[in-house]
């Protein structure tokens, strides 16, 4: 996200703060991706008084939250924070949430737990769908805004239900004007979706799709009953 797109957004991307040194050096802090994908959230209390290095790698951010309001988003890069009460420090009743995307977010449908859009049989799809964090302010509103401890789990059945939801709405028929599609009409219309089908639900929610890989759990053969029989994957990346 640019610093444009920040402002608009009525954020800072943190890089106004001051990078002065002072006497001992800033206290500094990393994030370990092997962690989780969210972590936190970070009070900042206990850093009254001193200033932090923040440390972000390719892909992570660091979200800025007061009284469960978002105030600033650091992208990649060093930050040096100064916590207290002073017009340009951070205060103290601040908490910083992490967000450690250095790999993609990736949902799986497998047989056991497949992506069912409708009750018959060749309205279940299995595949994967990888998903980025592009626009923070976004993704916090909608998936970590009102939790006092982000959960990562809760938060990835939240969008796991999501995209759900979207395919059941691309693949659905209109109601009253659109007959319930066959097997081979599914799976001609399943290998014609691509990321950009998701992108626009996701943008609205911080998250774009970059490689999406679904297909049908049955081959589309009219008239037979096909259950065991392997299909073929249709994978379409950004």
């Amino acid at each position: 996200m640019s610093s444009e797109d920040l402002s608009k957004a009525g954020l800072s991307n943190g890089r106004q703060w001051s990078a002065l040194q002072i006497d001992g050096g800033p206290i500094e802090w990393s994030i370990d991706a092997d962690k989780g994908y969210i972590q936190g959230p970070l009070d900042l209390e206990f850093l009254r008084g001193k200033r932090l290095s923040l440390i972000l790698e390719e892909g992570q951010q660091a979200l800025l939250v007061q009284d469960g309001q978002l105030k600033a988003v650091y992208l990649d890069g060093a930050h040096y924070l100064e916590v207290g009460t002073g017009r340009r420090q951070v205060q103290p009743s601040c908490q910083l949430i992490f967000l450690a995307l250095n790999k993609p977010l990736q949902l799986n449908w497998s047989r056991s737990t497949p992506l069912q859009w409708g009750p018959e049989a060749h309205q279940t799809l299995i595949g994967s769908c990888s998903l980025q964090v592009e626009w923070p302010n976004r993704f916090f509103g909608t998936f970590l805004q009102g939790q006092a401890t982000p959960d990562p789990g809760f938060a990835q059945r939240l969008i796991d239900q999501m995209v759900r939801g979207l395919f059941e709405e691309l693949l659905s028929p209109n109601p009253g004007t659109e007959a319930t599609p066959t097997s081979s009409e599914t799976q001609a219309r399943v290998t014609r979706l691509t990321p950009a089908d998701l992108n626009e639900e996701l943008n609205a929610c911080g998250l774009s799709c970059t490689h999406l890989a679904v297909y049908t759990a049955a081959p589309p053969i009219e008239g037979h009953a096909v259950t065991n029989a392997p299909a073929t994957e249709v994978a379409y990346d950004q």
